[in-house]
């Protein structure tokens, strides 16, 4: 598989998914979480969440970024891990069109800019699939794009992955937009057939951006899928010291 080059401006990974619930903030902990054992300053930042509960003093509480905050960046304020939590379990454009509220990507993009200056290396998850829209008009690909943060796929492991696959790397690829690598999430536990064999084909459609498998219920990341991160990640960032 072709694979446009790398060309960094912010030192960070933007974590997308297949689809909605694919278990990217999950992913993302477990990268986070061992990222920080091995001795680097790791920042999570969920710009956007929608789909937020709301407190008795009537915040709105951002359960992923605070998920996020938990597992790499425990000292962290939760509206520093996301800026703009929203109630509607929406598109977050669509939340913030309901809401009254606005989403300003330059502030996004300075966000993510005051993190990669503060830290290593700034995990940066999106909002289900890398097309949807923050602001109308502008997606995470966009966000994506103008950072040249490199993306991680999470695919969940069940029917239907593949072809959500397909289309999320074609995208990724035809948008100018650099793969760093896809991880199969098993979200659930059970006998699906279609489980057992999705690994070989997600490896094939991803080639040797390929990282690896999380099984269900792990409670660290695979040294596999570790490695072979830390393989690309010191590619292009030397300095890391993984």
């Amino acid at each position: 598989m072709d694979v446009p080059p790398f060309r960094f401006l912010a030192k960070g990974v933007l974590v997308t998914g297949t689809d909605t619930g694919a278990g990217k903030t999950y992913v993302a902990c477990l990268l986070g979480r061992r990222l920080a054992a091995a001795g680097q300053a790791v920042r999570p930042l969920k710009p956007v969440e929608s789909g937020c509960a709301f407190l008795m003093d009537g915040s709105l509480f951002p359960a992923d970024a605070a998920a996020l905050r938990d597992a790499i960046a425990p000292h962290l304020p939760l509206d520093a891990v996301c800026p703009w939590p929203l109630s509607a379990p929406l598109s977050p454009h669509l939340a913030a069109r309901l809401e009254g509220a606005s989403i300003d990507p330059g502030r996004v993009r300075e966000s993510i800019h005051s993190a990669a200056a503060a830290s290593d290396l700034v995990l940066v998850e999106g909002v289900g699939g890398i097309a949807v829209e923050m602001r109308e008009g502008y997606s995470f690909a966009d966000l994506a794009r103008d950072l040249s943060l490199p993306v991680l796929v999470v695919a969940e492991n069940r029917l239907g992955v593949l072809n959500h696959l397909r289309l999320t790397v074609r995208y990724v690829l035809s948008d100018g937009l650099e793969l760093l690598g896809v991880v199969l999430n098993d979200r659930h536990s059970g006998g699906d057939p279609a489980r057992e064999t999705n690994e070989d084909e997600v490896r094939r459609i991803a080639g040797d951006r390929y990282l690896g498998r999380v099984p269900n219920g792990a409670a660290v990341l695979p040294e596999g899928i570790f490695s072979r991160f830390r393989e690309l990640a010191l590619s292009r960032w030397p300095s890391l010291s993984l």
